[in-house]
């Protein structure tokens, strides 16, 4: 209700005491099919009708259980992070946190490990392999066991299938030799992936080298292929549709948004507007 007293960017929706004159009596009354709401379904009932006419002509009163939501950029992912003081002394940040809301529920952390239980974990998180029996028994220095994993080219594989998931990593599609989706020298792409995780790059410069290496280095074809980012979305037949795959599936990679939802209204409950689809879309 709160909404609807606001109005809209195309004027009032609601001319208070005044029910005739404003746009939902109007929609809601339409006999043309293209402008009656609800667009979809039967129209309302006169007895349903007659209520919001008397509604609105009360000077459509709130209810009184009615709380306005949020404003969209008020939600926490749209705040700057900011550092907040730990709730205890556990050893690390991240135990801090879970011991404080353990404690709070009443609840107790399950006791570490067993050595070689966590050594099989390490093995499976760090290279998605499972160790062997002498690995198991490894006595060196916790640190040690993790540099030699994180050194070890598995761990590029295992983690870019992670991020190839993200990405939307997968081979081209098409008729015989025709190339309808994505591209043939895709897997190039997913190789800069591995290598990159290897050669432990920063998250950061992998996303500016995705999104713009052959701006930045156009004459390094190993970096060029990071571009293949972009290739994935190619659609031979619609450039519209590259276009529009191509935002959507940035947004949902690197910001978390589902921009697409803003292509042909403002966007329900993130603060996205139809223009800014259009704005980020021009950068393409």
């Amino acid at each position: 209700a709160e909404n609807l007293r606001k109005g809209s960017k195309g004027g009032d929706v609601l001319a208070l005491g005044q029910a005739e004159q404003g746009e939902l009596l109007a929609r809601l009354t339409a006999t043309n099919a293209d402008e009656r709401m609800p667009p979809e379904g039967a129209p309302l009932k006169p007895e349903e009708i007659k209520a919001i006419r008397e509604w609105i002509a009360a000077g459509a009163p709130l209810p009184q259980s009615e709380t306005a939501e949020a404003a969209p950029r008020e939600h926490w992912a749209f705040q700057v992070p900011r550092r907040v003081p730990l709730p205890g002394n556990a050893g690390n940040p991240i135990d801090d946190l879970l011991e404080a809301r353990l404690t709070k529920r009443g609840l107790k952390a399950q006791p570490p490990a067993e050595r070689t239980i966590l050594i099989r974990r390490l093995y499976l998180d760090l290279i998605g392999l499972p160790p062997t029996g002498e690995q198991l028994q490894d006595e060196r220095r916790w640190e040690a066991i993790v540099e030699e994993l994180l050194a070890s080219p598995y761990y590029g594989e295992r983690w870019a299938r992670h991020w190839m998931d993200i990405w939307r990593y997968s081979d081209w599609y098409g008729l015989g030799d025709e190339v309808r989706d994505s591209q043939k020298q895709l897997w190039r792409w997913r190789d800069w992936i591995v290598t990159s995780l290897n050669e432990n790059k920063g998250y950061d410069q992998m996303v500016r080298e995705m999104l713009a290496a052959d701006e930045i280095t156009p004459r390094n074809l190993e970096t060029v292929a990071a571009t293949g980012f972009w290739a994935r979305s190619y659609y031979k037949f619609n450039r519209t549709t590259w276009l529009d795959n191509t935002v959507e599936h940035t947004g949902k990679a690197f910001m978390g948004l589902t921009m697409n939802c803003a292509k042909c209204h403002d966007h329900k409950y993130d603060p996205i507007d139809h223009l800014d689809y259009y704005k980020f879309r021009a950068i393409f």
